[in-house]
């Protein structure tokens, strides 16, 4: 089937359909992983405007000032108090208003697009059909806002530079501010444009001035968050993510990075057959035993053993393989673009990649799929831009077998959303369940872990268990998810086993399991992003206080 590149209008609307088309399905999901501390910072702000994070949070083992706990800015949740206010509280209204940061970021990688690429509506479905972007997409989170704003900040100031039209590049500038009180990642826009800009205009600097009103901003946002909170919380945050670490070496570090971007993206990994033909599957192929036999060599990636009792866990070693080498492709994709075309455009889209992966892999405190959404359109543009230089690019039918590619990757990340879905909803089901068994057994019910969890058991009456200082109430329930966090060891002399409940989220996929290797949200449960093959079940115990 011929490919078909649409006019700009026609190409929106498209894009918008088949996004919604994705993901209005999944408007009903539960509040998931860290949505609640967004959810929370919403409904205080809708009193307290401008003392958004001013209240107290158990997160962490003990209760402590939601200042010190939340490691993002507070635009997202100010956005998220006009949806609530508006929409209402519930999980398919949130849903609903969080579809136009999606819509957004998609509308702004084909604008991106058209300046770098000749199918820019080949690059924005890329994104799309990318297990990070639905992922992603299906949150409260700041994560898909924040790649909203970061791609229409590019667009604009790649708009505004050459020839220099100032209204654009202050729009930008203005983006840029709006990025970064995002999610504090969008600072790193300013040493990104300030080198394309210098490799676009050698001869001038006049483009250095725009940079004073996001730097101005974040300066601001600093001098108030240290006069409400005794602590500026932009410093704050750096200091967070460069001295938390999880465990493993630099050459874990290295692997599993490379096995998150090629697994979230995937797009890559998907049209290795388009990029390099055969003779690339088959260099594809032996890097993926290659890579196969010094992991077995490894043993351990992080908190992962690839062996157990002298067996070797190859479903996994064959998946985090082929990601690994997912990758390198991208890698790959970057380097070549860079000495192939040697513009500011090449380099510009090589360290927008390398940048990112350098701050997952090596700055941040740990490696996370929702960190690679900025990342997405650089790797969609990477890759149709290759399409379109490799020898043959000048054949109409050039992008005929595109549909494979986005097909095969679109599948693989609905089946990733839908896991996830599964795995949120499981939780709110688990929550109303222990309500029903317990409440007529005990005098009251306490729980241990947080994420979507605590949000839904809160909802059902329940306390969250802190560990400083611990206060047992006679005949009190607790409830203790065992592939959750912030987890702790009850005294034995003053507790019994009650019951355990098994749940199997998802039959076939992981998403986040120490067991299965699987560690989206945080490589502290696993090094690949997710793992296909038969899911270990999640366990919750409850106990008894005596």
């Amino acid at each position: 089937m011929k490919w078909y590149e649409p006019r700009a209008a026609v190409a929106a609307g498209l894009l918008a359909a088949v996004m919604l088309a994705c993901l209005l399905p999944f408007l009903g999901k539960a509040f998931h992983m860290d949505d609640p501390l967004f959810i929370w910072a919403a409904r205080h702000i809708q009193s307290h405007p401008l003392d958004f994070y001013g209240f107290n949070v158990d997160w962490s083992y003990q209760e402590q000032p939601m200042a010190r706990e939340m490691q993002n800015p507070p635009l997202a949740a100010y956005y998220l108090a006009v949806v609530g206010s508006a929409l209402g509280w519930s999980e398919r209204a949130l849903h609903l208003g969080f579809l136009l940061p999606a819509i957004a970021f998609v509308l702004g990688t084909y604008c991106l697009a058209r300046r770098l690429c000749s199918h820019p509506f080949a690059a924005a479905l890329s994104v799309v059909a990318m297990p990070v972007f639905l992922l992603s997409s299906t949150s409260v989170m700041c994560d898909t806002m924040m790649a909203a704003l970061w791609v229409w900040t590019v667009h604009f100031w790649l708009a505004g530079l050459d020839p220099e039209r100032p209204s654009r590049l202050w729009l930008a500038a203005a983006l840029l501010a709006a990025c970064s009180l995002t999610k504090y990642f969008g600072v790193a826009l300013i040493p990104l444009l300030s080198v394309y800009s210098a490799l676009q205009q050698p001869q001038t600097w006049r483009w250095l001035k725009y940079f004073a009103l996001p730097v101005l901003i974040l300066a601001g946002y600093q001098w108030m968050t240290a006069r409400l909170y005794g602590q500026g919380l932009l410093w704050n945050a750096a200091t967070y993510v460069t001295t938390l670490r999880v465990e493993g070496g630099w050459g874990s570090k290295l692997l599993e990075t490379l096995a998150f971007c090629g697994g979230c993206t995937f797009i890559g990994l998907a049209a290795l057959p388009l990029l390099w033909g055969r003779k690339g599957v088959i260099v594809g192929v032996f890097s993926a035993g290659v890579l196969g036999c010094l992991m077995i060599v490894m043993k351990q990636l992080g908190v992962f053993s690839v062996s157990e009792g002298g067996h070797v866990k190859w479903l996994f070693l064959a998946q985090m393989a082929l990601f690994i080498v997912g990758g390198l492709i991208v890698l790959t994709l970057a380097i070549s673009d860079a000495m192939r075309h040697r513009t500011p455009a090449s380099v510009l889209l090589a360290l927008w990649l390398a940048g990112g992966l350098v701050f997952i892999g090596a700055v941040n405190w740990t490696v996370s799929g929702r960190n690679l959404l900025p990342l997405a359109p650089a790797v969609a543009l990477l890759v149709i831009r290759h399409l379109e230089s490799s020898p043959g690019s000048e054949r109409p039918d050039r992008f005929r077998h595109w549909w494979w590619p986005l097909g095969i990757s679109l599948a693989v990340a609905l089946m990733v959303a839908r896991a996830d879905w599964h795995w949120a909803n499981s939780e709110r089901t688990i929550a109303g369940t222990m309500k029903d068994q317990l409440a007529s057994r005990c005098d009251s019910i306490a729980f241990e872990g947080h994420w979507g969890f605590h949000y839904y058991m809160e909802q059902m009456g329940a306390k969250p268990l802190a560990r400083t200082p611990l206060h047992l109430n006679h005949n009190e329930a607790i409830v203790l998810p065992m592939g959750n966090t912030c987890l702790f060891d009850l005294p034995s002399n003053l507790v019994e086993p009650l019951a355990k409940v098994d749940v199997t989220s998802s039959k076939w996929i992981s998403i986040q399991s120490i067991l299965d290797g699987a560690g989206y949200y945080s490589d502290e449960w696993g090094p690949a992003p997710f793992i296909f093959g038969p899911a270990t079940e999640e366990s919750y115990w409850v106990f008894l206080v005596k």
